[in-house]
């Protein structure tokens, strides 16, 4: 079933990609189907059914192939991947206008977003993983920059692209690490791993998560992205993509969450986005700008709590992740709809709209209830859960989580007032257009979710505790309350709503002063200075002379080998097995420095030709006709390049002066030795012994032909033999390039 769940969602994206033009905004109905079909059988996998898996073999002996397992977690995020994609996808339709352009791209490009995304949270293997990490980081890319006549949009996405893609090189590092310590590619056999490699892979892991999962200091990139259409930040920027860091921090609890270095980078991490996320949704005026860095500071409480490790904290982030899925998800679309009826999005220029918009009214009261972990929402279970675990750690880690959970939840209270206030409460008076019932309906069944969640409390309770488990490694897990009776934690919860709603009443009176994107500008320089250097260093190296590429290419193969000095070995070499090849190779020595030497052209052909001859002739007392073979057609096609070229160049070589000319031969001799050094270390330090017994085996099992050497050449070392086939190629089109060439001016070589 996932094989084929996927190969729906591409055939989709390949239907839309041909028809997308014609179906226009219809793509986007259509595009809603796979997601539908995903999150019911989600739905029906729910608490119930056992783990589901499927592979892709792509190399068997090298364990490359792309392996897929559903688990309870994964049928959790899979329901919030492609159920609140379903969704959005309806709510695009409403969103954008008939005559809107692009809308088939834009639905093939969600799709596609969407079927990486699931390929994400479905990954058992550190391969699949990166592969459908990647391709988020470039479908995000696609749909932010999708209002691409927009220089902001187009600038929003290479930073995000830049970080991202950036943080995707760093985290295929940190999964190499972590796999060779944990000695397996797949996530759900890893045990706890130990040593410097778990240790440095942990490191480089945590530091890709927070990439992705917009971690201070690099959220620079989810607040541009706002840009994009509301669509997108709802899918992308508050449901899924950004929850891609928090999914792999937790899958991989199991096998880092025990290493100080992990829980401490996490908490860093966590507890720093979490204050500065808040902070800085109580300073902006566009409301989606308040709700993106309202989802730094909710990221930044996931990554505390998966990173804290307990079976408590591990089951409230799991609670907090499928309620912040709901409610900002809800809220998203509500500003969208905002934005498309008002006309703005500036808070400022926004009020009274509970009377003129009465159904994102309540929409957002009940998604925004949610967000500040008031009864009776989902919210309130989390924000709960989490205090509570806060209280159940002892030592350091109790302060620092409480102290980071308790401000960053009065913050969190602060801004959503705020947002409600300035968009519903009394204000300018908006007159809205009017109303469109497709971008009204999946914000409500969010919304509405939320109180749900918090009504059936006991069936989400078993669907959470065994995704729970399954991150905190079959730990016993503890339960969730609809009312915790008088705790600790109400009183704090109750404290900081109180605390949350005046901070967030005193700010609304006062008018904020927006900061400057310091960090995006400071990111956007430091990637133009990358590639003003690249400009500088390629214009400089790529100056088009062949010969100091020849040699900058020679010199760079000889560095190479610096390492393999240290594995250098005489004591295997014998003299020769025949005293022939002593004179066949002092031949070819020969037959080299007179082609160095000589300064006519038809004079180096030859001593090249003689050099490939007798090589040739080497390879026949070896025992290799193939190499034979293909060295008698280079020399052939040489000769025949050589008489098509003669007549349209000089005859002499052109002047070179003595400086070039040393250093020619310096990297030349260099280069040599370096073949040498090569071959020393790898002849010294065999790795076993050569199979030929299996090749003659195989060569009739399986190859199907008695002729062992054919078999060999045209089957198990077809692509060898394929290479050979090119090189002859690239040589017969360089010396038919040559022929063309207008005749030599004579000037001298650099």
């Amino acid at each position: 079933m996932i094989l084929g769940l996927l190969l729906l969602h591409l055939a989709v994206c390949g239907l839309l990609a041909a028809s997308g033009r014609r179906l226009g905004r219809r793509g986007l109905l259509v595009g809603a189907v796979p997601p539908a079909v995903t999150a019911i059988w989600s739905a029906t996998r729910l608490g119930t059914s056992a783990p589901q898996t499927a592979e892709v073999t792509w190399v068997k002996g090298l364990d490359l192939g792309l392996t897929f397992r559903v688990d309870a977690f994964g049928d959790v995020m899979t329901l919030i991947v492609s159920g609140i994609g379903a969704l959005v996808f309806v709510y695009a339709h409403g969103y954008f206008s008939p005559e809107a352009a692009g809308t088939g791209r834009f639905a093939t490009t969600l799709l596609a977003f969407s079927t990486a995304m699931l390929g994400l949270v479905w990954s058992d293997s550190v391969w699949s993983l990166f592969i459908f990490w990647e391709l988020t980081s470039v479908t995000s890319f696609l749909l932010i920059g999708h209002k691409s006549a927009e220089g902001t949009a187009l600038a929003a996405a290479r930073r995000t692209l830049m970080i991202t893609g950036g943080g995707g090189l760093v985290l295929l590092a940190g999964l190499l690490l972590v796999a060779r310590a944990a000695d397996t590619t797949l996530i759900s056999q890893m045990l706890p791993a130990h040593g410097a490699s778990a240790v440095a892979g942990a490191v480089l892991v945590m530091v890709g998560a927070a990439t992705k999962s917009a971690q201070t200091p690099f959220h620079v990139w989810l607040p541009g992205a706002m840009v994009a259409p509301t669509p997108v930040s709802a899918y992308l920027h508050s449901a899924t993509m950004v929850k891609a860091g928090v999914v792999l921090v937790a899958v991989l609890g199991p096998a880092l969450g025990h290493l100080a270095t992990w829980q401490t980078l996490g908490l860093a991490f966590g507890i720093a986005s979490l204050l500065w996320g808040a902070g800085g949704a109580l300073r902006h005026r566009d409301a989606k700008l308040i709700l993106a860095w309202g989802t730094v500071s909710q990221l930044g409480m996931l990554i505390t709590l998966f990173s804290a490790g307990t079976p408590k904290a591990t089951l409230a982030a799991l609670a907090l992740l499928v309620a912040h899925a709901l409610f900002k998800g809800a809220l998203f679309l509500v500003v969208g709809e905002v934005d498309v009826r008002a006309g703005t999005r500036n808070v400022d220029e926004l009020g009274g709209l509970a009377r003129s918009m009465p159904g994102a009214f309540w929409t957002a009261v009940l998604a925004g209830l949610s967000m500040a972990g008031a009864p009776p929402l989902l919210g309130f279970v989390a924000k709960e859960a989490a205090i509570e675990a806060a209280l159940a750690l002892n030592g350091p880690e109790r302060w620092a989580i409480g102290a980071g959970v308790i401000a960053g939840s009065v913050l969190t209270v602060a801004y959503t007032v705020r947002l409600l206030v300035k968009l519903f409460g009394p204000g300018p008076r908006t007159e809205p257009a009017r109303r469109r019932t497709a971008t009204a309906a999946p914000a409500a069944l969010l919304a509405a979710a939320g109180v749900a969640g918090y009504a059936a409390l006991g069936p989400l309770l078993g669907v959470l505790k065994s995704a729970a488990g399954r991150l905190a490694g079959g730990a016993e897990m503890p339960t969730l309350y609809r009312w915790p009776g008088l705790t600790a934690a109400l009183g704090i919860s109750l404290a900081v709503l109180a605390a949350g709603l005046l901070v967030g009443l005193l700010v609304t009176r006062r008018q904020v002063r927006v900061p400057a994107p310091r960090g995006a500008r400071w990111s956007d320089q430091c990637l133009e200075a990358t590639l003003a250097f690249a400009k500088a260093v390629t214009g400089r190296v790529q100056h088009g002379s062949l010969p100091v590429y020849l040699v900058t290419m020679t010199a760079a193969a000889a560095l190479a080998t610096i390492p393999f000095l240290g594995s250098v070995g005489v004591g295997h070499l014998f003299a020769w097995d025949t005293p022939l090849q002593a004179i066949l190779a002092a031949t070819v020595v020969g037959a080299a420095l007179g082609a160095a030497a000589v300064g006519t052209r038809l004079g180096a052909g030859l001593a090249l030709g003689a050099a490939g001859i007798t090589i040739s002739a080497i390879f026949v007392i070896a025992g290799a006709p193939d190499l034979v073979l293909t060295q008698l057609l280079v020399e052939t096609v040489i000769v025949v390049g050589f008489v098509l070229a003669f007549g349209r160049l000089s005859r002499r070589f052109p002047p070179v002066g003595l400086r070039w000319r040393s250093v020619r031969l310096g990297v030349a001799g260099v280069g040599g030795a370096a073949v040498v050094v090569g071959l020393l270390a790898a002849s010294h330090n065999p790795a076993g012994a050569p199979p030929i017994a299996e090749m003659v085996s195989g060569s009739v099992g399986e190859g199907g032909g008695k002729n062992v050497v054919n078999v060999i050449l045209t089957d198990m070392r077809a692509l060898d033999t394929l290479g050979e086939v090119v090189v002859l190629a690239v040589v017969a089109v360089g010396i038919l390039a040559l022929a063309r060439a207008p005749a030599d001016s004579g000037s001298p070589a650099p």
